[in-house]
């Protein structure tokens, strides 16, 4: 394993951790009882610019918001780049063909050999709530899963966090009783899982019974 390229994803990955902890609290003060969130107006209904909030402060934190985004997007590609590299220096016998019936199994996997696998998809949400008897904890969602993709929404189409949770509000309605695959990233070392969410109405609130918050 080449220790530079290891040096590298490293760096990188602290230059994550600190986009996201940027992105995090400028999400946070956007979004504070009263605040216009990331992208609301301005402007009140007649017009006029909001006399109740800093429209300086707003529109400096809403740029900062949007480049860091940009910037974490450049740095989960270069993570990518990097991923591959360590992985082009290492050297894995791989056998031609497999036996139909063997599987890898995903417990096995180790967190030294996680640095090698290539995340294409990038978690745009985190699940921190499941109702019991709901859709969500019948389709096997859990608490904690962060998720990659949603239907067909991720943060590598959409391009922002916004964008991700207005396409699904206006997917789950649409697709009421038919399945949504869902792929979510889950434990540590984190395991890619698929499943299947069937939204429908059921004893408790909304269509899903489960709550995602913003993966930042």
């Amino acid at each position: 394993m080449d220790p530079a390229a290891v040096e590298e994803f490293r760096k990188l990955e602290q230059e994550k951790n600190r986009l996201e902890g940027e992105i995090k609290h400028l999400y946070e003060y956007l979004t504070e009882d009263g605040m216009p969130g990331v992208a609301g107006p301005l402007v009140d209904d007649e017009g006029f610019p909001r006399g109740d909030i800093d429209l300086y402060a707003v529109r400096q934190a809403r740029n900062k918001y949007a480049c860091a985004q940009t910037d974490h997007q450049e740095v989960m590609r270069k993570i990518e780049e990097a991923i591959l590299a360590i992985h082009a220096t290492t050297k894995v016998d791989v056998p031609r063909a497999s036996p139909p019936d063997t599987k890898m199994d995903e417990e096995e996997v180790s967190p030294d050999n996680v640095l090698l696998q290539v995340k294409l998809t990038t978690p745009f949400a985190t699940i921190d709530e499941v109702s019991m008897a709901s859709p969500a904890e019948t389709a096997g969602l859990r608490v904690g899963d962060q998720i990659c993709r949603f239907g067909p929404v991720s943060i590598q189409d959409t391009g922002d966090l916004n964008a991700c949770f207005n396409a699904i509000r206006e997917l789950v309605p649409k697709n009421v009783g038919n399945a949504i695959s869902v792929v979510v990233l889950r434990g540590e070392p984190p395991v890619r899982t698929e499943l299947e969410l069937i939204p429908q109405q059921w004893a408790g609130r909304g269509l899903l019974g489960c709550h995602m918050a913003p993966k930042l």
